[in-house]
């Protein structure tokens, strides 16, 4: 079987809540049929704090701009729910909206006083392939990630928002995640933006394959970058590498 995706690489700017949700809903709009599968980054609207209801809100108005039978992966934003801040995204399509949250808030960049530890990670069917979501800096997990293949997710998608100076390890890593667990592993980022300690934002979105090949590297520039996957790729690498088999037992 095969899959498209769309990687929506986002100019997010200053970060302005207004401006970046107009620009969203016009890439979202014109997308049309050919995608399977979208693609967000994390915090694509801006740094700030989300009020649930907003946040909800706002996940509603983008599930209405989907070109029908796709599935939208929201990204995820810090968002302010009765337990407090969390970071979370969503899974969204015509029936449905399930969340996914960051597990571990980075230390390195100070989340930890913002945001509290996430819990769910849920798996999500779509046209009947699996696929799970792990936020940012929790592709630095391999338990995390090896969790949700053991579980039976295809397709991992990797929401984040990182530096230019740090896309070449976080591609390491996407390829590494996807070989050890014979997965499809799938980050989109940001462009166009800076961190708060100057630190240029700049793409660089890619596929990594569960073979250890790199699909897809969307670059620098900002846009909207379709990919086909095919899904028979991962029977293939599961003939020859039986990591995920042979570690079955140490997660009983």
């Amino acid at each position: 079987m095969k899959l498209t995706l769309c990687t929506v690489q986002f100019h997010r700017g200053s970060g302005n809540p207004e401006i970046n949700i107009e620009k969203m809903s016009g890439l979202l709009e014109n997308i049309g049929s050919p995608a399977d599968i979208i693609l967000l980054p994390e915090g694509w609207l801006g740094p700030q704090i989300l009020e649930h209801r907003h946040y909800m809100l706002m996940l509603e108005e983008l599930k209405k701009l989907l070109p029908p039978g796709a599935l939208l992966v929201s990204g995820a934003h810090y968002v302010r729910c009765r337990e407090g801040v969390i970071s979370t995204g969503a899974f969204l399509n015509g029936a449905e909206t399930t969340h996914y949250d960051k597990i571990f808030p980075s230390h390195a960049i100070g989340e930890r006083n913002i945001i509290l530890p996430g819990t769910r990670q849920p798996l999500f069917v779509h046209r009947g392939i699996t696929v799970a979501a792990v936020v940012c800096v929790d592709l630095f997990y391999p338990e995390i990630v090896r969790r949700l293949a053991l579980r039976g997710a295809a397709v991992i998608f990797n929401p984040a928002n990182i530096p230019a100076v740090r896309m070449g390890l976080w591609h390491n890593i996407g390829i590494t995640r996807a070989a050890e667990n014979t997965v499809f592993l799938a980050m989109a980022n940001n462009t166009g933006t800076r961190y708060p300690d100057g630190r240029e934002v700049k793409g660089k979105s890619f596929i990594a394959g569960p073979e250890g090949a790199f699909f897809r590297d969307c670059g620098d520039l900002p846009g909207v970058y379709f990919t086909e996957i095919d899904l028979q790729l991962i029977e293939k690498a599961r003939e020859r590498w039986k990591y995920l088999a042979d570690v079955q037992s140490l997660h009983r």
